[in-house]
């Protein structure tokens, strides 16, 4: 594995970096596939950092009409120790789910039910047809505001950047689907380059402009440190259908920082970033507006008689917004802070299930293909 802890000296400020690429075990990305006990089919994506493991696992099995069953994709988080020994917990609940052993390409050991029942489960590192394989680049770094003074503020940053290897793809889609990260990471003026070297670039424009923007702090009396991190996960990466989420944070003074959640959605087999227009029909709006208004009732258990307003919203009906996610049961719509509700209340995840949306989904894409199935 390479990893490098570099020290750098910056003619301003001084800033400790610790940068890795994954060719090894402590950072790496991996896309599992396995069951859990006789009847149940799961896939899961995990992304290690050292010691920390986060990702998701989504599970299907056969109902006794003869249909697959897919159920909602579900977040985990854990960690995995010097033996291999692993724990993943879902989210929202206090227990772990997945107890065992994560060695090489396997992963295996018992999956605790919300029922408490026990049952053993193995999955195996593999990447079908139509799925993409990731390197995994992370940086950490701290710089001072003023490196003479032992109290002086610090400005830290973490990045965790996915990028696809090679594989069996066509180079022009590797190049492509490099393209959408760059734009989707670091913004749509950034240059694409070499992971490692757009990392860099990334932190050092961060802390210049960290002092830049900083330099009157002495007269100011308040606090002047800063936090940005930057992740990416894999929401889902099947059947020639990629979707990436960017989870950013950041802090520059005031009551609170700001959380932003973002997706990409990429059909594989064009390297083609899909939008909303491209997934459902030009007249779905008016439709979804209505699914997704019932369903957020639904969800937060808002009673018919009280409107979304009364309830804490800052809308009377939800539209559809292009802040969408896919997995393999369904189409995800999701609004961040103050975008229908305060901040308060957080993200507002809304999801829809391809049965309820299958007449709105635009034909001759995997999307479409994936609802019909």
């Amino acid at each position: 594995m390479i990893f490098k802890i570099i020290t750098i000296f910056l003619i301003v400020f001084s800033t400790l970096v610790s940068f890795g690429q994954q060719t090894g075990e402590s950072i790496q990305y991996k896309r599992y596939e396995g069951s859990i006990g006789n009847d149940i089919n799961v896939t899961a994506n995990i992304i290690r950092l050292f010691e920390k493991l986060s990702g998701n696992y989504q599970y299907s099995y056969l109902e006794e009409n003869g249909e697959m069953y897919y159920g909602k994709t579900i977040e985990v988080s854990g960690e995995i120790d010097k033996n291999k020994a692993t724990r993943l917990k879902e989210f929202g609940r206090d227990e772990f789910t997945f107890n065992g052993k994560m060695e090489d390409d396997i992963f295996t050991g018992t999956w605790h039910a919300p029922d408490n029942k026990k049952v053993p489960f193995m999955m195996k590192e593999y990447y079908p047809k139509g799925s993409m394989e990731f390197e995994v680049y992370y940086l950490r770094s701290e710089g001072k505001l003023n490196q003479q003074e032992a109290k002086s503020p610090v400005a830290e940053i973490e990045l965790t950047l996915l990028f696809p290897e090679q594989a069996y793809f066509d180079p022009k889609i590797i190049d492509s689907v490099r393209q959408i990260i760059t734009n989707g990471f670091f913004g749509a003026d950034f240059k694409l380059s070499a992971p490692d070297s757009m990392l860099i670039s990334f932190e050092e424009e961060y802390l210049d402009n960290y002092v830049k923007q900083n330099k009157n702090w002495h007269a100011s009396g308040t606090s002047f440190n800063w936090e940005k991190s930057l992740a990416m996960s894999v929401i889902y990466n099947s059947s020639y259908l990629l979707c990436l989420e960017y989870l950013r944070y950041a802090y520059a003074g005031g009551s609170h920082g700001m959380t932003n959640i973002s997706y990409n959605i990429v059909q594989l087999d064009k390297g083609k970033l899909l939008t909303y227009s491209d997934v459902f029909v030009q007249e779905a709006d008016s439709a979804l507006s209505v699914l997704l208004t019932k369903q957020l009732r639904e969800d937060y258990k808002i009673p018919e008689e009280v409107t979304l307003k009364q309830a804490g919203f800052f809308v009377a009906d939800v539209e559809p917004n292009d802040n969408i996610y896919i997995d393999g049961n369904g189409i995800g719509f999701l609004f961040n802070s103050y975008e229908i509700a305060p901040y308060s209340q957080g993200t507002t995840n809304i999801f829809l299930e391809y049965k309820q949306i299958q007449h709105l989904v635009k034909m001759g894409t995997p999307v479409y293909e994936m609802s019909h199935r």
